[in-house]
C-alpha cells in the first residue's frame, strides 16, 4: 500500500530540485509511538523528538549533525508543538552555517 502523504512529499522534493529557487519541505514523520523525526535531506541532519511521558519537560528534542550521535543541539518542553518548533528552528540554523 502507497502512503499518500509520503507520495506527496517525494513528487514535492523532485519537483523542488528540478527548479532552479530550491526551497526544502521539511515535515515531521511518526517513527514510532513515543518519538517523532524530521530529516533535512540537503545534508542528512535530522531532529528528533521524544515522549518521556516525565512530569517535568515531557518532550525531549534534539538536532544530530549526519552521521553523528551526539546532538549538536537539545532541549525538554512540556508542549510537543514547541517542541517541534524549536527543533525545526534549530535544525535550520544551526546545520546551516
Amino acid at each position: 500500500m502507497i502512503d499518500l502523504a509520503e507520495y506527496r512529499l517525494a513528487r514535492q522534493l523532485r519537483s523542488v530540485c528540478a527548479s532552479s529557487a530550491a526551497v526544502v519541505v521539511l515535515t515531521w514523520k511518526r517513527v514510532s509511538p513515543s518519538a517523532c523525526l524530521m530529516v533535512d535531506p540537503r545534508n542528512g541532519a535530522r531532529a528528533v523528538i521524544r515522549d518521556t511521558r516525565s512530569e517535568a519537560g515531557r518532550y525531549l528534542w534534539s538536532v544530530l549533525a549526519a552521521g553523528e550521535m551526539e546532538p549538536v543541539s537539545e532541549g525538554r518542553t512540556s508542549d510537543l508543538e514547541q517542541a517541534q518548533s524549536i527543533a525545526e528552528a534549530a535544525l535550520r540554523t544551526a546545520l546551516s552555517s
